[in-house]
């Protein structure tokens, strides 16, 4: 899966796989990589998109999907 590295304190990147419709988010302090099930393509979009990526993911992402700990 294609990695995008974001601006954000919180998050170092996402990525996301439409045939799966899987998010993933890899973190910058931890180094995790949380994968995400069930998510919309618009979901992933927006997420691109706004400015705090961090509280996006608090507000939309966390605890709304299944998650899933890579590493």
């Amino acid at each position: 899966m294609h990695h995008h590295p974001v601006k954000s304190s919180r998050i170092a990147s996402v990525g996301y796989d439409e045939t799966s419709r899987t998010l993933e988010i890899r973190f910058h302090q931890t180094d995790a990589l949380l994968q995400y099930q069930d998510v919309p393509a618009r979901i992933f979009h927006h997420f691109l998109s706004v400015v705090s990526k961090g509280r996006f993911y608090d507000g939309v992402i966390k605890g709304k999907f299944p998650e899933r700990k890579l590493k």
